[in-house]
């Protein structure tokens, strides 16, 4: 019983407390943070802290050491956030960086592909941006130019063996 009696006494105390020094706490934690939604998980934080200790402290500690509290767990979370940031910030410069060399490595493959179709010879060159570029079918561009599409085929080999030999040959040896 005399146990039950103190656990009460601990409640009601603890409760108190809380209904004093809530609004108070949620008020100075949002100074430090900038958001009170923040500020009520931190504050609700540091009154666990505060239960968990509360057989420990003597009543004139109690509020000190809950500003400390609320002071200490919010300082923490602005350094987490500013960790993530960095981080965002690292990953975005990355990202943008990827992104960028990405294109520029893209765009130097596109020129250089089209300086060798520019290389090829009639009708090869002719008939490779027919194929590839206005996307016909072999049968359609040898109708076109009254060839056979054999002749095609073949003039299509010759154009992509060349490009093959110039962007991966080339590229493979400088590796």
């Amino acid at each position: 019983m005399i146990w039950k009696k103190k656990t009460d006494n601990k409640i009601k105390a603890f409760e108190t407390l809380f209904r004093e020094q809530y609004p108070k706490m949620v008020r100075y934690a949002t100074q430090i943070l900038g958001d009170k939604d923040e500020a009520c998980d931190v504050v609700g934080e540091a009154m666990e802290q505060v239960w968990k200790r509360f057989d420990y402290l003597a009543e004139e500690q109690q509020v000190p050491w809950l500003f400390a509290s609320v002071r200490n767990i919010a300082l923490n979370r602005i350094k987490h956030r500013q960790v993530e940031y960095s981080h965002i910030d690292a990953l975005r410069e990355e990202t943008v960086f990827s992104l960028q060399s990405g294109y520029w490595e893209h765009e130097r493959l596109l020129r250089k592909a089209e300086a060798v179709v520019d290389e090829l010879g009639e009708p090869t060159k002719t008939i490779l941006r027919l194929c590839y570029f206005e996307k016909n079918t072999y049968r359609n561009v040898a109708e076109l130019l009254g060839i056979s599409p054999d002749t095609v085929k073949k003039h299509i080999s010759k154009a992509l063996s060349k490009l093959r030999e110039s962007m991966i040959g080339k590229e493979a040896i400088n590796e």
